[in-house]
């Protein structure tokens, strides 16, 4: 197996591996189970046959879950946000500033899974990359 497929294959193992654990969370902390457990995704991208990119997805609201947001608790960044069908809408000016204030409480199934998890990704990117400029070096030396 090439140094390439061998590294194409261990970030798509790792991929699937931070996936399921994710899935695990929101199972772990989310009483009901529907579409934010059911619609998540992850997918590798790849730049000249080399993966580049990880791309997590997931229905927008699970990002409130995270956060532990709701409605009537607007955050404190600013009063305008984009609406699904383009255009702006207004947050109540009422509810701004009190996001963590209310019943809701954050719920974080996210950033805990990747903060755990990306040192062996680093491992898998700086053995990758190292290996290349080791055979770089090798090239130029002279035998």
């Amino acid at each position: 197996m090439s140094l390439l497929t061998q590294y194409n294959s261990d970030v798509s193992q790792w991929t699937n591996k931070a996936r399921r654990k994710i899935k695990l969370e929101v199972l772990r902390l989310v009483l009901n189970v529907g579409p934010g457990h059911d619609q998540q995704k992850a997918s590798v991208k790849k730049y000249a046959g080399e993966a580049s990119k990880i791309d997590f997805s997931m229905p927008y609201y699970m990002a409130f879950v995270h956060k532990g947001a709701g409605r009537g608790y607007g955050g404190n960044k600013s009063g305008e946000f984009s609406l699904k069908g383009g255009g702006k809408g207004k947050t109540n000016p009422l509810s701004m500033g009190k996001m963590g204030t209310g019943k809701r409480k954050a719920k974080p199934f996210f950033n805990p899974v990747i903060e755990e998890l990306f040192p062996e990704l680093a491992n898998i990117i700086a053995q990758y990359h190292g290996d290349k400029v080791f055979a770089k070096i090798e090239k130029i030396l002279v035998r």
